[in-house]
């Protein structure tokens, strides 16, 4: 996985949160993420959308927050064989 601290190309920045966010809520679909991933960061599904669609820019706050999220998410992921 590319270093986001490497990319000075906004694009990237966002194609990798958006990536982060599908590990953190895995799910069958936008939609579905959207709804899981608003609950737990306190924005609203449309946020949600326009980060996963690469629209917006997440402030660290969010950023921060999924990449505990999808850390947890990894590690619980192996010790259930996943």
């Amino acid at each position: 996985m590319k270093n986001l601290a490497d990319s000075s190309n906004p694009r990237e920045a966002r194609r990798w949160f958006r990536n982060m966010l599908w590990r953190a809520f895995p799910s069958p679909s936008e939609n579905e993420l959207a709804i899981r991933a608003a609950r737990v960061l306190d924005v609203s599904p449309r946020q949600v959308k326009n980060w996963l669609r690469e629209e917006n820019d997440a402030s660290l706050r969010y950023v921060t927050a999924v990449l505990a999220i999808a850390g947890a998410e990894i590690i619980f992921g192996k010790i259930e064989g996943r």
